[in-house]
């Protein structure tokens, strides 16, 4: 018999880094019975497939060993409020002290316990907002591991302890010739510098999770059972199998099931992505989720649940967003191996000038091992990747392309194929009429349209509405009041007026064999530009033919043709029918395109194409944020829902595509700007580490004054810091 696994999303506490991802993953996977775990940096979370053998507490246990927690009573939304609440705790008392420090230090003058008073100022900032760095590096350090939190520590904790030395002990210096200077402003204006920081990516990591609260909110609450003659409302969860169930205009469907009874129309865009309500009837299929806009419908239960199409979306959303693990942060590689290193090299400077060099003393020692953990402060390899992050996304956020994360920024300039839904995306989302015909005289109609208008307006339908408009926009009617319009369920509307008998309905096979051969091939010619078609008639006669499409946004051709000059294959995908998808993808010039997909459909696609190749996906309904979970870069239109918002990386404030292209150039911009920080910071430390360690001293006497290298180590950051701006003024 084959084993049976389990698969669980969990909250991780705890995590600073990336590489506390890495970490909790090695930890976990070397589980007996755990086949594979995927820690999440970005959403705090792990998904981890296990045999059912496997007890959660024991892997709870292995986590916590690791200096890390594993949340087991289900989501953590409580701990996620708990810590941006104490990051805006710590920040508002560590900026305000932070800009007193770097006052008195840099802009006023000497004057009795100067010293004293900056120690005083700077604990707070260090030990309290700054606690967390500190007690992650020694968790780090009991496991014999380094990260981000190691580098803040070390050079932080370095310029503390050298000016804690040079406050209560200066002649250690004086006698031997050296000022005696304090960093205190170094290390507050790192640590506040980092919390801000730190700050503003977990009020970005807590929008994550809430896609999957809002794709919650649409399952229903209580239904109405039918049992023989009487209605019960429970809740559902005691629906069952088999269930007659009740749903009104204007309510959710519960479940996926079978209509036993009634006529309505669904709106099932949160699926489809199509904004044309369907016609359901008796014997036809409904899904959980959709929404019932007319009439009332009896459903028979099928399908419950996670089982529904809405808990499929749900389960795949949850999946893919904790699957996408992050890139290790390069920053994290250099620091793996950076840290160990400068450590090492402080002690051996130590060593040599202490034992080893002629004439030496315990100061001189002291001074150069202090100037190498001052001089090597990890301030500019810290700075180099969130200065460019942060310019480039405020950069970003100026055109109107808001960025939910630094991944997405670093991921636009590699996107290869750029998938994109229809509706609402390259289209308008709004059916309007391109093309029409009459089959009436013309003293007529004033008539015939005004009856049409009048008809029409007393429905909400949005074809109904596409036709009010266009009647509107083109004929100069007086209003129209039709004292009862009786509804068609799944065809459309009747009136009877002065003995006649009007109808606006759809085309249907009953239909067909009322219309000339003329007409009949209008009517094709219609439907093969996809088309939706509307029929008005008069007495069983035909008096006027509509065709309405989701016409192009505006530069949706341009935008298109300039991505696919950059390189970019792109394609589309789309839940409405083949020749309306066909229509669109001519008219933008694009030969590749899927029609008739389901959410899962889109996710799968998006998938099969990561293959050697980073993907990208935009949309804009709920029926996309599988696809848009599972891309490599999501993209979503503002003017789209605000799950699939939630579940992208990125979001289009004007929902224009041609965005897209300021994304990818802005990306190109700022990792560039990124990398030559990050070269330059790593290259100032091979260069100045030396220098530090007193390697001219044997050469030509020259030693490093501990001043010099604080001024070294703030130049190094605010070259990082300018550089990083310069993104601003690029084109």
């Amino acid at each position: 018999m084959s084993e049976q696994r389990q698969t669980y999303t969990l909250p991780v506490k705890g995590m600073t880094c990336a590489a506390c991802a890495t970490s909790i993953e090695k930890t976990l996977n070397k589980q007996s019975g755990v086949a594979s775990a995927e820690v999440n940096y970005a959403t705090n979370t792990v998904l981890i497939s296990l045999s059912d053998q496997v007890k959660l507490s024991q892997l709870k246990k292995a986590v916590k060993k690791s200096g890390y927690d594993l949340l087991l009573e289900g989501n953590d939304d409580q701990s996620k409020g708990t810590e941006l609440k104490q990051l805006r705790n710590q920040l508002t008392l560590a900026l305000p002290v932070t800009a007193i420090i770097v006052v008195l230090s840099m802009f006023i003058g000497p004057f009795a316990y100067k010293n004293l008073v900056l120690l005083i100022l700077t604990l707070p900032v260090l030990f309290w907002s700054g606690f967390r760095f500190y007690r992650s590096a020694f968790h780090q350090l009991g496991r014999l591991s380094v990260n981000m939190d190691t580098l803040i520590a070390t050079g932080t904790g370095s310029a503390f302890v050298f000016s804690l030395i040079v406050t209560f002990f200066p002649h250690w210096l004086t006698d031997q010739g050296q000022a005696a200077h304090v960093y205190y402003e170094s290390a507050a204006v790192i640590i506040s510098f980092i919390l801000l920081g730190k700050y503003l990516e977990e009020r970005a990591k807590s929008k994550t999770s809430s896609a999957i609260e809002k794709l919650y909110s649409l399952n229903v609450k209580t239904v109405i059972k039918l049992v023989g003659d009487s209605q019960t409302t429970i809740r559902i969860e005691e629906v069952e199998y088999g269930d007659l169930l009740l749903i009104k205009a204007g309510e959710r469907i519960p479940v996926d099931g079978l209509v036993i009874e009634g006529n309505s129309t669904i709106d099932e865009s949160m699926l489809t992505g199509e904004s044309v309500p369907v016609d359901k009837t008796e014997g036809e299929f409904v899904k959980a989720g959709t929404l019932n806009q007319t009439g009332i419908l009896t459903v028979k239960a099928e399908k419950l649940g996670a089982e529904t199409v809405l808990g499929q979306i749900i389960k795949m959303v949850s999946e893919a967003m904790g699957s996408k693990a992050p890139a290790q942060k390069l920053a994290d590689k250099i620091a793996s191996v950076f840290v160990p290193i400068v450590l090492l090299l402080a002690v051996i400077t130590f060593c040599v000038w202490y034992f080893v060099m002629p004439d030496s003393s315990l100061t001189l020692a002291f001074v150069n091992t202090f100037n190498v953990l001052i001089i090597a402060c990890p301030c500019a390899l810290g700075l180099a990747t969130p200065t460019a992050l942060m310019v480039g996304i405020g950069k970003a956020a100026s055109k109107g392309i808001l960025i939910k994360n630094a991944i997405a920024l670093e991921m636009a300039k590699q996107i290869k194929k750029l998938f994109l839904d229809k509706t609402g995306t390259i289209s308008k989302g709004k059916l309007e009429v391109v093309s029409s015909e009459r089959f009436f005289p013309e003293d007529e109609t004033l008539e015939l349209m005004s009856i049409l208008n009048g008809m029409e307006s007393s429905s909400n339908h949005p074809i109904a509405q596409a036709i009010v408009d266009d009647l509107n926009q083109n004929y100069r009617l007086f209003p129209f009041q039709i004292a009862k319009v009786d509804t068609l369920p799944g065809v459309g509307l009747s009136t009877e007026i002065d003995g006649h008998h009007f109808e606006v309905t759809g085309l249907d096979k009953s239909r067909r064999q009322l219309l000339s051969d003329n007409q009949s091939q209008l009517i094709k010619s219609y439907q093969e530009a996809g088309h939706s078609i509307v029929l008005f008639w008069k007495d069983g006669q035909l008096k006027a033919v509509f065709g309405l499409k989701d016409t192009l946004k505006g530069d949706s051709r341009v935008v298109i043709s300039s991505l696919q000059k950059k390189g970019l294959e792109v394609e589309i995908l789309s839940g409405d029918h083949e020749s309306a998808v066909a229509s669109i993808a001519y008219a933008v010039g694009i030969d590749a395109y899927q029609a008739g997909l389901m959410p899962a459909d889109k996710a799968s696609i998006v998938e099969a194409s990561q293959k050697g190749n980073v993907v990208g996906f935009a949309g804009d309904g709920i029926n996309d944020a599988p696809a848009l979970a599972k891309a490599d870069l999501s993209i979503a239109m503002s003017t789209g829902t605000d799950i699939a918002i939630e579940s992208a990386d990125v979001t289009l404030m004007s929902g224009d595509l041609a965005k897209i292209a300021d994304l990818i150039r802005i990306s190109v911009q700022t990792v560039r700007t990124m990398n030559q920080n990050l070269f330059w910071a790593f290259i100032y430390n091979i260069v100045a580490i030396p220098v530090a360690a007193g390697v001219l001293i044997p050469v030509n006497g020259f030693m490093l004054n501990p001043m010099i290298a604080g001024a070294a180590m703030a130049f190094s950051s605010l070259s990082v810091v300018l550089n990083s701006l310069r993104l601003k003024a690029m084109k």
